[in-house]
């Protein structure tokens, strides 16, 4: 996802606690995006505990199970594992896109919703990229922009999360926690499913 956007409201001054969010949703839709190179498993392999928030224990551990994968990955291991879950032959074992979460088909009425929301923030979909911008990597991205861009107000930000994120996502990363062809990114799944439930919590708190 790229920018150009105008903010509908005020703006907001980036925290430390911004710079730890957006860099997780930055995190989690690289690893939903592709399968993670090097580059990638090296800076998994230097993550520290976490201890933030009600679910900080939940979160310190699946980073914790995360960054021991990374220490023991294979990366044409991970290629297959990354193939069988989000591609496959004819699909694959996860549909990884809000309109299959919501309304059990692609393209539907959760897409139209959030391009018009993208269009709003002035948000535009990258060149070269053919995934629609409800998959759940394109997702975390706007999440991370939306929370680093002090352009973009916080009541945005949470918009974005209510609607496009707290419907479906949490399911998304449990159904990935316990997929089948999942090994690595079982580790994947529980940080997002305890990373939405913080990100939960700081909505409602803020409300």
């Amino acid at each position: 996802m790229g920018t150009k956007h105008e903010s509908a409201s005020t703006s907001h001054a980036a925290t430390r606690e911004d710079e730890f969010r957006a860099g997780t949703w930055t995190l989690l839709g690289r690893l939903l995006a592709t399968s993670p190179d090097e580059t990638v498993l090296g800076l998994l392999r230097q993550i520290p505990g976490i201890e933030q928030g009600r679910d900080a224990d939940a979160l310190a551990a699946a980073w914790r199970e995360l960054r021991a994968g990374a220490e023991q990955a294979d990366l044409e291991l991970l290629k297959r594992e990354f193939h069988e879950l989000f591609i496959g032959v004819g699909g694959g074992e996860l549909t990884p896109y809000a309109s299959w979460y919501l309304t059990g088909s692609l393209m539907e009425r959760p897409l139209v919703v959030l391009r018009q929301d993208l269009q709003q923030l002035g948000v535009e979909r990258l060149e070269g990229n053919s995934e629609p911008e409800d998959h759940a990597a394109a997702i975390c991205d706007v999440m991370a922009l939306v929370i680093s861009d002090p352009d973009v107000s916080f009541e945005w930000q949470r918009e974005i999360f209510q609607k496009h994120v707290e419907p479906w996502m949490g399911q998304f990363f449990h159904d990935l926690e316990h997929a089948e062809n999942a090994e690595f990114y079982t580790a994947v799944g529980r940080v997002g499913v305890a990373f939405v439930a913080l990100e939960q919590d700081y909505f409602s708190m803020l409300a």
